[in-house]
């Protein structure tokens, strides 16, 4: 991609394609705009090693020839960017399979696994369902798995990225998680049928108001009758909790352990429901790019449970 093209999609929907923090940064250095951005802030070129995982995935799983996969991970990449470039598709992190090293996943394949078991499984906010694509690589029946994200076209680019459109037998859903009651009713057809639900990058988007909401809409989805169900996944925390700035004046709210529990108590509360929470944070390279970064910004895994 050109810098001039690149520079006129930032330009189109600088709203999500850079965090709060990346705006904040150069807000008063518009020089600066043009070096940030080629130097990876938001749209790198080089496809990084950490997505091997998934190389492996569409050789193995979609059976594409590993002299012709950097290729078909560029056009959808390309693809996807035109729809609307967040930065986790400039970076290519949509195709991470880290969520692979997380202790519930494992508990959560093992559910799925169980002999004669019922159990499904819910991603939220699944782009292109790499989650649900490892999950039936791993020996889950797809006709169990489930996603749903607010743009239906990310759901349809995650066939042509694992070419698996007639043996993939998953069910998705465009919705909007926010919307209440019968506001979309393409998301209402889940309620009450979920055993697991996976939700990462999802909630550090939103405010407390909002993130309540959608744990709402959460409960409201998994099995009552369940006394295992479990809600798991990974967001940008802290160690100040509290709102965040993001672009436009828009606000975001990020968690410590004790108000992430502190959410889940006011969802019980609101939904006659009791939870207990688990969070854990996670070592990686990256978290702080630079010296103008949030230091107290933390990296972390959750797990939600009937208390």
């Amino acid at each position: 991609m050109s810098v001039h093209n690149l520079m006129v999609r930032l330009r189109q929907y600088s709203r999500c394609a850079m965090t709060g923090e990346e705006l904040r940064s150069t807000k008063h250095q518009p020089n600066k705009s043009l070096d940030y951005i080629l130097k990876g802030r938001v749209y790198i070129e080089e496809v990084p090693p950490d997505i091997e995982p998934i190389k492996r995935l569409l050789e193995k799983y979609s059976g594409i020839r590993p002299k012709d996969i950097d290729e078909h991970i560029y056009q959808i990449r390309e693809r996807l960017w035109e729809i609307y470039p967040y930065v986790c598709i400039g970076h290519f992190r949509f195709l991470s399979l880290k969520f692979t090293l997380d202790p519930r996943y494992q508990i959560a394949l093992g559910r799925l696994l169980a002999p004669k078991t019922s159990a499904t499984f819910l991603d939220v906010g699944c782009c292109v369902g790499q989650v649900l694509r490892q999950l039936a690589f791993d020996g889950v029946d797809s006709s169990r798995l489930y996603g749903t994200d607010l743009e239906p076209r990310f759901l349809d680019a995650g066939y042509d990225l694992f070419e698996d459109r007639e043996k993939f037998k998953a069910t998705f859903a465009a919705g909007d998680m926010l919307k209440d009651g019968d506001g979309d009713k393409s998301l209402a057809a889940l309620e009450g049928k979920m055993s697991i639900i996976h939700a990462t990058s999802f909630f550090h988007l939103f405010t407390w108001e909002n993130q309540v909401r959608a744990a709402q809409r959460m409960v409201r989805f998994l099995n009552p009758n369940d006394p295992e169900v479990m809600i798991f996944g990974r967001h940008v925390g802290t160690t100040t909790p509290g709102n965040r700035e993001g672009a436009r004046g828009t606000k975001r709210y990020l968690h410590d352990a004790t108000s992430w529990q502190d959410l889940w108590d006011e969802v019980g509360q609101l939904t006659g429901t009791r939870w207990r929470t688990e969070v854990d944070e996670i070592v990686e390279p990256g978290v702080h790019p630079d010296d103008n970064a949030d230091t107290t910004i933390r990296r972390m895994r959750f797990g939600v449970f009937r208390a």
